[in-house]
């Protein structure tokens, strides 16, 4: 079941719990705490970590006169030690990520400055981590996020945003060509597993071309759906000959390496993936293609597979993430603007949504996201009636207590200035009933979500509400006063044990440097293309995972989000070298995230466990 067909269900639920008619009253936080200093800053570590956008050659090239020509390479960041050489060989590590679903490459945009940061400091070990973009994020216009990135004032970067991306206005003698649909990139079609797999391997041949060098100091993974990436690098052989095997993906790296995610069996990579949600139901797409190519007589093992694939093809199922009135390019393009206008002026009222032209999807969103009760989704106030921070509106789209969807929460803190009351019960309510309450949990994520209380006096002054700023996780509590609460202290909002990256922190990277954290194109073929990896029929397709066992050459270490709403088999496999962290209190961004120099708030669990993990597996 698609994201659409399930906010249509929780709202058709809500509809019987209408709520009362708009009240400004309810508890407002505590003042907040002083913000602490982290043991390093920023500058620090940009004097010691070198990080570029990098391309290197597509194994395969896909033949389509549509195909734009910025789309031929593999692209990814790099981070590596400024004093090191441009031979990746000569690092004494290196790591390949592939980020989740809806996710560039600067997903890892934190850890992996800190990651090459803390082992040249603290362990004096070169290592160099490349954060991949899948290919489809070529598509993206960024023209105009990376004019405003360079703007004096957030006043001028935001005219600039809505300026290119709405009201026609060049940059640089460029114009915005619009978002991009279905008809615009017929060859998405082949931007599956095959490709995302090889390109994979393009990097690492790229970087390190002796496949002895590599084993023995590449190590491979990513977070959400880039553990399915993994999964699939580890069984695949590039060439199709099987008795050639210094090309099995297990043989050309030295481990394996999970955010909040499984690494193992291919057949185990759909179910292990609940991000897939906001995409499709792969298994029921794929029974009813068969099913009615059954009906007309093909019972071939492929003949669903093949179907779908037409059915993405012909536009009967989107090419990429585009669903009416909840997803699209144009909505998940949001973030990096909004992100943009955080880091220039964090505690500026944000202006930005009074001026966008709302879009039918943007509209819907902002009320889904933004709602109380049934009441509200329907009346209001809506989310452009309240005052917001700059930061406060990035908190909104993705803190775990105020996004309702569990693959973007991450733990930044929580509102401030004014009333702030919990959302309707009907989303627990409805976790209750069997299949449905499944459902409502791989979207909603576990935690108690809250919103904004006051959008005026009544409702003939809203918009005349308190200013809602955003309290950090480090100015939410402390460790003597872990608990975020009211002023008079009858309520709780959250407590510091599960709030675990600074805001400025996750802001830098929706929008810093050539690429970005959201991802505006994603290409359904991947996931369809997951579920058919472990078929008989696989190679067939390009999808050569001859070898699905053989994730269990290499150590593998998974660092796992305890607090977020989704949920990972574990495998039990004795014969396996297999590390487990559980990271409690963490939402499913956290691990990227998590504040690795504040340790008189938080010991992070994954920098260090990495670190350990990578040199003591890599080989002299």
């Amino acid at each position: 079941m698609s994201i659409a067909k399930t906010s249509a269900i929780l709202f058709m639920a809500a509809s019987v719990l209408l709520g009362g008619c708009y009240s400004p009253e309810g508890p407002i936080p505590e003042a907040k705490h002083d913000k602490l200093q982290p043991l390093w800053s920023d500058s620090e570590v940009d004097a010691v970590v070198s990080v570029t956008y990098e391309s290197v050659p597509a194994i395969h090239q896909i033949d389509d006169p549509m195909l734009p020509e910025q789309c031929r390479d593999v692209n990814f960041l790099r981070f590596k030690t400024r004093g090191s050489g441009p031979d990746a060989a000569q690092a004494d590590a290196a790591v390949l990520l592939v980020p989740g679903i809806l996710e560039g490459a600067n997903g890892f945009e934190y850890i992996g400055r800190q990651l090459v940061y803390m082992a040249k400091t603290f362990r004096s070990q070169d290592i160099e981590i490349w954060a991949m973009d899948r290919r489809a994020n070529c598509l993206e216009d960024l023209t105009g996020m990376q004019a405003a990135e360079q703007a004096a004032t957030v006043q001028e970067a935001e005219d600039l945003i809505l300026g290119y991306y709405y009201f026609q206005q060049p940059v640089n003698g460029k114009f915005f060509a619009g978002f991009l649909q279905g008809r615009d990139m017929p060859f998405l079609v082949d931007f599956g597993m095959e490709q995302s797999t090889e390109d994979m391997y393009a990097v690492i041949q790229a970087m390190i071309p002796d496949p002895a060098v590599s084993r023995k100091k590449v190590f491979v993974g990513g977070h959400s759906l880039g553990g399915a990436h993994t999964s699939m690098f580890l069984a695949w052989d590039l060439d199709g000959d099987v008795a050639t095997t210094e090309d099995q993906g297990a043989n050309m790296v030295a481990g394996a390496i999970g955010f909040d995610t499984t690494i193992g069996n291919i057949t185990d990579a759909v179910g292990a993936s609940p991000a897939t949600v906001p995409v499709m139901d792969v298994q029921a797409t794929l029974q009813q293609a068969t099913a009615q190519a059954a009906a007309e007589g093909d019972t071939e093992a492929d003949a669903g597979y093949r179907r779908t694939l037409r059915w993405i093809e012909t536009g009967i199922l989107p090419k990429n993430i585009d669903i009416p009135l909840v997803f699209s390019a144009e909505a998940i393009a949001l973030p990096e603007a909004v992100g943009l206008l955080a880091a220039k002026a964090p505690d500026e009222e944000s202006t930005v949504l009074d001026r966008l032209p709302k879009s039918p999807v943007l509209k819907n969103l902002f009320r889904f996201f933004h709602t109380r009760d049934a009441n509200n989704y329907a009346w209001g106030p809506f989310i452009d009636d309240f005052r917001y921070t700059n930061e406060a509106q990035v908190g909104l789209m993705f803190d775990d207590h105020f996004s309702i969807l569990s693959f973007l929460q991450t733990s930044l803190g929580h509102l401030n200035g004014g009333a702030v009351v919990t959302k309707s019960p009907f989303f627990n309510l409805m976790r209750s009933i069997p299949i449905l309450g499944d459902l409502v949990n791989a979207v909603s994520g576990p935690k108690q979500q809250h919103i904004a209380a006051d959008a005026g006096p009544n409702r003939r002054s809203l918009g005349q509400g308190p200013l809602y700023s955003w309290a950090d996780m480090d100015e939410i509590g402390t460790p003597s006063d872990p608990t975020y609460g009211d002023q008079t202290g009858m309520v709780e909002y959250t407590n510091l044990t599960e709030e675990m990256v600074r805001m400025e922190d996750f802001v830098r990277a929706l929008y810093i440097g050539e690429t970005n954290l959201t991802e505006w194109y994603f290409p359904v073929r991947i996931v369809v293309d997951i579920n058919a990896a472990s078929k008989p029929f696989a190679p067939q397709y390009g999808l050569h995972t001859y070898f699905q066992q053989a994730y269990k050459q290499v150590p593998t270490l998974l660092l796992m989000a305890k607090g977020g709403g989704l949920s990972f088999p574990m495998p039990d496999e004795p014969d396996r070298l297999l590390e487990v962290v559980d990271l409690e209190g963490q939402s499913h961004l956290d691990p990227m995230f998590a504040s690795v120099n504040m340790p008189a708030l938080h010991q992070n669990q994954v920098a260090d466990r990495l670190l350990d993990f990578v040199f003591q597996h890599v080989q002299p």
